[in-house]
C-alpha cells in the first residue's frame, strides 16, 4: 500500500521513512484525535490450538468483503477463542497484512483466531463499530501501514498503535452512524470455503485436460452455466506497467488497475492513457484477477490502465456486469475459478479458461442484492464524506 508525503528533513532526528510518514499522516476530517488506548485495551491470546483445529489466519480474511473466507487446519500455536478471550464488540487487526479489520459479532461464537492478529477491546459499545470501520477504511488501512515497522515484512506494533491517535466524532454523530455501520458489518458474514479434502475417481485422460481432471471430483460444475465468453464482446489480459507507471498521480495519466485495487485499495500507480499496447478499461467493464487464489472481480467505475495480472472483460450487455461480478466473488464462483487455476507456486488463470468459466444465469438472478464495491471503499465514503 502506497503512502506518500512531503517532509522537511533538516530538523528531523530520524529519517526512517515509516516514522516520517506516520508523523505527517493527515486524517480527512476535522474531528478531534484521540489515542487508541483511550478507546480500547489490548487483549492477549491465551488459548492454544493443536494442528487439525479450524483456525482463522489473517490471510483467511476476504480482502474485498471483510469476512472470513477460509479457516486453516495446519496452524499450531496461540489463539483467541470467541467466548473465552474474545467477546462481542472486540476488533481483530491483521498485524502483517493489509486489509480490513474484523468485528467480533455473536455469530463468531466459538471461532478460533490465530495469535497473528492484534486484538482490541473497545471501552464502550458506542465506539466499537466506529473503531472497526475506521481501521477497515482505505484511509485507516493507510494509517496502519504508516505505523508498521520493518523493512522486509512490516509488522504493526501493539504499543505503537495504542499510542497513536485517530478521529472520534461526537456522541450525536456516532448515534447517527450506528445503523449504517451495523448494516455494513452484516455484509461481512459471507460464505466460507469448504475445507480441503482428499478424493479419487477414474477418468480417461485421453479425452480430457489433465489439470481439469485432477482439480475436482465434480467436473460437471464446468458445464453448469453459460461460458463467460458468451456474455462478452472481448476478453483480454492487461499489460506489464512497470516500465511506464509512476507512483504518483500525473495529469493525463490513468490509475493502474491491479489486484490490489480489485480488493478495494486505492490506486498505487498511474500510467499514460495513450501508452503503446496499453489495455484500457472503460466504465462498465468487468475486471477479473488473473493471478493468485483470490476470486476478486469488480466493475470499472472510471477509465483505468489494466495491469498484466488482471483481465479486462468487455461485456456485450454491460447491465449484467454487476451480477457476474457478484457471482465470481461468491462461494460458487470462487469454487469454479479454483478448478480452472493452473500452477502450484503462483496459481494463475489462463485466458481460454476464463472464457470457458460457466456463469449460471438462474443463480445470478436469484442472488439477493449485496454491495459490489469493496468494504474499504464503502466505509471510506461513509466515514469521510459526511
Amino acid at each position: 500500500m502506497l503512502t506518500s508525503t512531503v517532509v522537511d528533513l533538516r530538523r528531523m532526528p530520524s529519517w526512517d521513512p515509516r516514522q516520517l510518514t506516520a508523523e505527517a499522516f493527515s486524517w480527512p476530517t476535522s474531528e478531534p484525535l484521540v489515542p487508541v488506548r483511550g478507546l480500547a485495551t489490548r487483549v492477549a491470546a491465551q488459548s492454544f490450538a493443536d494442528a487439525g483445529a479450524p483456525v482463522v489466519l489473517p490471510q483467511g480474511i476476504d480482502q474485498s468483503r471483510g469476512g472470513i473466507r477460509k479457516r486453516a487446519n495446519t496452524y499450531q500455536g496461540p489463539v483467541f477463542q470467541v467466548g473465552r478471550e474474545l467477546r462481542e464488540g472486540d476488533v481483530l487487526i491483521p498485524r502483517a497484512e493489509a486489509g480490513p479489520a474484523l468485528y467480533i459479532s455473536r455469530k463468531r461464537q466459538g471461532s478460533l483466531f490465530a495469535g497473528k492478529f492484534l486484538a482490541l477491546r473497545p471501552l464502550n459499545e458506542r465506539t466499537a463499530l466506529w473503531l472497526w470501520a475506521v481501521l477497515s477504511s482505505q484511509t485507516g488501512q493507510r494509517w496502519r501501514g504508516s505505523l508498521s515497522r520493518g523493512s522486509i515484512s512490516p509488522i504493526l506494533d501493539a504499543l505503537t498503535l495504542l499510542d497513536s491517535a485517530l478521529p472520534l466524532p461526537s456522541e450525536a454523530d456516532l448515534r447517527g452512524l450506528a445503523d449504517r455501520l451495523q448494516a455494513e458489518e452484516r455484509t461481512t458474514h459471507i460464505d466460507e470455503e469448504e475445507p480441503a479434502q482428499t478424493w479419487w475417481r477414474a477418468v480417461d485422460l485421453r479425452d480430457h485436460g489433465w489439470h481439469l481432471s485432477l482439480a475436482t471430483p465434480e467436473p460437471e460444475i464446468l458445464h453448469a452455466g453459460t461460458p463467460l465468453s458468451a456474455w462478452s464482446a472481448d476478453i483480454r489480459p492487461g499489460r506489464n506497467m512497470n516500465a511506464v507507471a509512476v507512483e504518483g498521480e500525473v495529469p493525463g495519466y490513468l490509475p493502474v488497475a491491479d489486484i490490489s485495487t480489485l480488493s478495494g485499495r486505492p490506486p498505487r500507480r498511474w500510467a499514460p492513457a495513450d501508452g503503446d499496447n496499453s489495455v484500457i478499461a472503460e466504465p462498465g467493464d468487468l475486471l477479473v484477477a488473473a493471478l493468485g487464489n483470490a476470486a476478486h472481480a469488480s466493475i470499472a467505475e472510471t477509465p483505468a490502465a489494466i495491469d498484466a495480472k488482471v483481465f479486462r472483460v468487455r461485456l456485450a450487455t454491460p447491465e449484467v456486469g454487476p451480477w457476474i461480478a457478484r457471482y465470481l466473488n461468491s462461494q460458487a464462483g470462487y469454487h469454479a475459478r479454483q478448478v480452472l487455476l493452473t500452477g502450484s507456486a503462483l496459481p494463475h488463470l489462463r485466458l481460454d479458461d476464463l472464457a470457458r468459466l460457466p456463469i449460471p444465469e438462474g443463480e445470478l438472478r436469484a442472488q439477493s442484492p449485496e454491495p459490489l464495491q469493496p468494504l474499504a471503499t464503502r466505509l471510506e465514503d461513509l466515514l469521510w464524506s459526511r
